[in-house]
């Protein structure tokens, strides 16, 4: 048998099956998308030191930026952010095609990011118009008002929320697929992003159970059961070994060598984070 979503493989009698540690994740990641999506709808801001659920979003996004399936979306996403920034109200789609690399269609994409109400698309005679939704715009408005960071710095903070907002929906989508209604069609280019899915499966149900270590060790031995190549663990390694949550990640407060293991330590917010999704959950199961 083969787990739907990761692709963990057991003995059985059917060619299926949910694996438990991908039903428990599905049911973190629907309730961090609900509670994250409320934030983007109703907050009257979105800044990452004021609502640290925002801070988790823009913090996880490392292992999307060069994944091939999921990179198009952290592309997209750097690209609308900037021209939000420098006031622009729509791209088209010759714009988009200079700028953004990439080898699949826009299609798919553009789906998504219509559906969470950042874009507009305007169809024309020969080429798509992006319009920048006033969702997208407020955002753009309220990082240009900061005086925190520098103008590079706001950017790729802004840009690392709204790549993770995009990703985080596409994992819900993901999460509530099941054995009787697994159609990959759901999701855009009909793929599972399944790098995504494993890490941050690692990753955020270890701080859901208020685990606040974890080694490189436990990490291999999670995602080699799920076929992960280990090129790719190298680079997720290597990226949790950074500190720089503006440029990658900053959901790792310190590493601790000894011998030839490594021992990460979450950052305090990320347990409290997960404390206060553990209470909504139940809330919510009562």
């Amino acid at each position: 048998m083969i787990c739907i979503k990761c692709g963990l493989m057991k003995r059985g009698n059917t060619d299926f099956f949910e694996c438990d540690d991908c039903k428990k994740f599905s049911k973190l990641v629907v309730a961090v998308f609900e509670d994250v999506h409320e934030n983007m709808e109703r907050a009257g801001s979105i800044d990452p030191d004021t609502h640290p659920i925002l801070r988790l979003l823009a913090d996880s996004t490392f292992v999307t930026s060069k994944n091939p399936h999921t990179a198009i979306f952290y592309k997209i996403s750097d690209y609308i952010v900037s021209n939000a920034f420098a006031g622009a109200t729509e791209i088209t789609e010759d714009e988009l095609n200079r700028n953004v690399m990439t080898t699949r269609g826009w299609g798919d994409a553009f789906k998504i990011f219509e559906e969470l109400n950042l874009i507009r698309i305007r169809t024309g005679k020969f080429r798509r118009i992006l319009i920048l939704t006033d969702k997208t715009r407020k955002f753009a408005t309220q990082y240009l008002t900061a005086e925190r960071l520098s103008e590079i710095g706001l950017r790729i903070r802004f840009a690392h929320i709204y790549a993770g907002y995009v990703l985080l929906y596409i994992l819900y989508k993901m999460a509530n697929l099941s054995i009787d209604n697994f159609n990959k069609s759901l999701l855009p280019y009909h793929q599972r992003p399944r790098t995504l899915w494993i890490t941050l499966m690692f990753l955020w149900l270890n701080a859901y159970m208020n685990r606040r270590v974890f080694s490189d060790e436990d990490l291999r031995v999670f995602i080699s059961k799920r076929r992960i190549p280990s090129t790719t663990r190298g680079k997720i390694i290597n990226a949790l070994e950074a500190k720089d949550g503006r440029s990658t990640q900053g959901l790792i407060k310190g590493v601790r060598i000894e011998g030839d293991e490594r021992t990460f330590e979450f950052e305090d917010y990320i347990l409290l984070e997960m404390q206060r999704i553990r209470k909504l959950i139940r809330e919510r199961e009562r």
